[in-house]
């Protein structure tokens, strides 16, 4: 499960937009971004990291950053503290929120309008919101280096396509825009920059149900259920789990299998969720507006295009369409560290899991991958090398306390 762990340990991004909810960035005269005149469509490239999409942009001219682009996120928020240096003379307002589920307080202000430019674009003139602290390590659980985010709502005059096959976004004017041939039109609803559908779920027992959900190109599992909006549903066969990471520490949950989702007339079959627990610290009354999030590791498997003026999503089958949803195998949550991301670093283990039995422990540094050193690998690298197929087996070396230890595991499904 450690692949699924960390595509949600990197939605820190999801906690970081429920966060922000209800505060509206200050107005400004082209707060959004647009084509040229005269010009109808603009293509950019991006990075992909298990589906976590990562562009370049730059700040008032002088100043590249690699943002994420994120659906579930509203505004411009800036978590690396190189950068939000740059701009803290800039800050014209300081606020502390209570994360919602948790007693902790996030501390981050607001700056005057900065410009912010991408290829093919007219720029736009908005502010940022800046975290005083970097309450998550995004980059640990990406394994390169983000400055923050960025909401699509910021291209909300356009039409957004993501080519997850050909790593490109796609910004057009919705009067040139064609659906594509066997497309899609789902209708959606913006809510503080951020969309909302309905789908329909049928769980492990065989169960169907409509799910409210939030549609989060910036979270890389398929599929999350807030499991206290359906009367804490126990599925059949599950494993516990560290399913994300918060200002008050770990976020403990399940992982399952649904039997199928809907998206439109689309149907995704045996789709990994994650159901997360329902307890709340004391003093802290979590109110939620969905029933979970859908993320790309669902979106990813089209051609995703957001028409927010017409309130629409329109999404036509890409490559991985029918690929089969798995995981990690091997039941470990491996993170990066160091300057260059090359250092790896074992953060959880789940209980019974090949990792688990082997005697792989939390703190463990991975050296050595199935006769491969990892320090020239990447965390996508040994991601995928830990999801390749069931009964696969690994070498495995570990630094342990300076001392370099063997480990063998064989690769098992876990739901």
């Amino acid at each position: 499960m450690r692949q699924i762990n960390r595509l949600l340990k990197t939605r820190c991004m999801l906690i970081t937009c429920m966060f922000f909810m209800g505060l509206m960035p200050l107005t400004a005269q082209y707060n959004y971004f647009d084509l040229p005149l005269g010009k109808d469509k603009s293509r950019i490239s991006f990075e992909n990291f298990d589906n976590i999409i990562i562009v370049t942009t730059v700040i008032n001219d002088s100043i590249p950053v690699r943002l994420i682009l994120d659906s579930g996120v509203e505004g411009v928020i800036i978590t690396d503290m190189d950068v939000a240096g740059f701009f803290a003379d800039r800050c014209l307002r300081n606020f502390r929120i209570t994360a919602p589920g948790t007693i902790e307080i996030l501390e981050a202000c607001i700056t005057s309008p900065v410009k912010i430019k991408f290829r093919g674009l007219q720029p736009a003139f908005t502010n940022l919101i800046m975290l005083k602290e970097d309450y998550f390590s995004l980059e640990s659980y990406i394994g390169t280096k983000v400055h923050g985010l960025i909401g699509i709502e910021k291209f909300k005059n356009l039409m957004v396509t993501t080519n997850y096959d050909k790593n490109q976004v796609t910004f057009e004017r919705p009067s040139t825009y064609k659906i594509p041939n066997r497309a899609e039109v789902i209708p959606i609803i913006i809510s503080h920059g951020k969309p909302y559908m309905n789908s329909r779920i049928e769980l492990d027992n065989g169960t169907i149900m409509d799910l409210w959900l939030l549609i989060d190109s910036g979270a890389n599992h398929p599929l999350l259920i807030e499991n206290e909006t359906i009367d804490n549903y126990q599925p059949q066969k599950s494993v516990e789990a560290i399913i994300g990471k918060g200002l008050a520490g770990n976020m403990k949950g399940r992982f399952a299998r649904a039997g199928w989702l809907m998206l439109g007339n689309y149907r995704l079959d045996n789709v990994i969720t994650s159901f997360t627990d329902a307890y709340l610290p004391e003093g802290n009354d979590r109110k939620l507006d969905r029933n979970g999030t859908l993320g790309s590791g669902a979106l990813s498997r089209f051609k995703v295009t957001f028409d927010y003026s017409r309130e629409r999503m329109i999404l036509k089958k890409g490559s991985k369409f029918r690929k089969p949803f798995e995981y990690n195998m091997s039941g470990m949550t491996v993170r990066s560290k160091g300057d260059m991301f090359n250092v790896f670093e074992v953060s959880d283990i789940i209980s019974g899991s090949p990792a688990d039995i082997a005697g792989i422990l939390p703190g463990d540094i991975l050296v050595g991958l199935d006769d491969h050193l990892t320090f020239g690998m990447t965390l996508g690298d040994i991601n995928q090398k830990l999801s390749t197929k069931e009964g696969t087996k690994l070498n495995l070396l570990i630094s342990r306390n300076g001392t370099t230890l063997s480990f063998k595991i064989k690769l098992k499904r876990l739901i």
